[in-house]
């Protein structure tokens, strides 16, 4: 009589969820069915609910996606991954990337032959100081530094190296290192594994697209971007940004905080880091130019271009 009993317990367990199960399928017929050729909302038993809900989700899996990728202590950048730190005994590379990110540079850091081919280097480079007399005044940089044990070197076109050191007296002195072949090796690695190249703002012409990608304190630090085709907007970018004066020894404005996409007619695309607080510069890969957009000497009227973000 017990063991009967069971079994038509089980019987009546087996039966309910079957039947609950039908519902629920019903249930996404249903709303599958409301929904209609028409694409409208299905409402049915809150699923418009839990539809919103999974859409909300999806949306902060994709920040969250992006802050991992952007903004942290680590930069992946062209799938290499950038550190905010660098290694005892290892030659670093300071970078400047122009893209959205958390800080203003990172390092790139070399492994295998590549890092022991420029520690040999290092230790064996000519170390002959030439001092900074004012001669290598408006020298170019190449938007990368080299830090190695207790140096930095600051890289300028001509395969130079600036560093500095304290004298008998406590003052910094400058000087230059002759360094042109770990120069261009450094730089082709550079153009070969980040596509960190240098740009000339003479060469923006005919941009058909610009898209801004921002993320600063005048959006409470929420992430947007908008894109315009407007003729006379890029033909004022176009004018400001051809026409920017070189700025010797870089930016501090903020300029992680919004990335300016150019595409131009050629098919070229430049990537200008443009500063968010009231400066009118821009940075292509750690070298900084001064664009000045006129009436104003702020950099109101560039943003003023982009209407959709809501800047605070």
């Amino acid at each position: 009589m017990k063991k009967k009993r069971r079994i038509l317990i089980t019987f009546l367990l087996s039966v309910s969820i079957n039947v609950i199960g039908c519902t629920e399928k019903n249930t996404v017929r249903d709303m599958k069915t409301e929904k209609g050729i028409n694409g409208e909302k299905a409402t049915k038993n809150g699923v418009q609910m839990e539809i919103e809900k999974d859409e909300l989700v999806k949306s902060q899996l994709e920040k969250e996606d992006i802050d991992r990728t952007l903004y942290g202590d680590e930069l992946v950048y062209k799938d290499i991954i950038l550190t905010r730190q660098t290694q005892k005994n290892k030659v670093c590379i300071t970078v400047w990337p122009s893209i959205l990110r958390e800080y203003s540079c990172y390092y790139y850091i070399p492994d295998d032959k590549e890092q022991e081919w420029l520690k040999q280097y290092m230790d064996t480079m000519l170390t002959e100081r030439i001092p900074y007399d004012g001669k290598w005044k408006g020298m170019k940089e190449k938007g990368w530094q080299i830090i190695y044990e207790d140096k930095c070197f600051s890289a300028f076109e001509g395969g130079y190296l600036k560093d500095s050191y304290l004298d008998e007296n406590g003052k910094v002195m400058e000087y230059f290192v002759e360094a042109p072949k770990l120069c261009d090796y450094i730089q082709i690695m550079l153009q070969e594994k980040l596509d960190y190249k240098q740009f000339q703002p003479a060469n923006i012409k005919n941009v058909v697209s610009a898209k801004l990608d921002v993320r600063s304190r005048a959006t409470k630090k929420e992430f947007y971007s908008q894109t315009t085709t407007d003729e006379e907007t890029l033909k004022l970018f176009e004018e400001w940004f051809s026409h920017g004066e070189y700025i010797f020894g870089g930016a501090e404005c903020k300029n992680q905080d919004a990335c300016l996409e150019l595409t131009m007619a050629n098919g070229e695309v430049v990537y200008l880091s443009v500063a968010t607080d009231s400066c009118s510069n821009f940075g292509i890969n750690g070298i900084y130019y001064d664009y000045r957009p006129t009436p104003v000497w702020d950099n109101r009227e560039f943003f003023e271009q982009f209407d959709k973000i809501p800047w605070d």
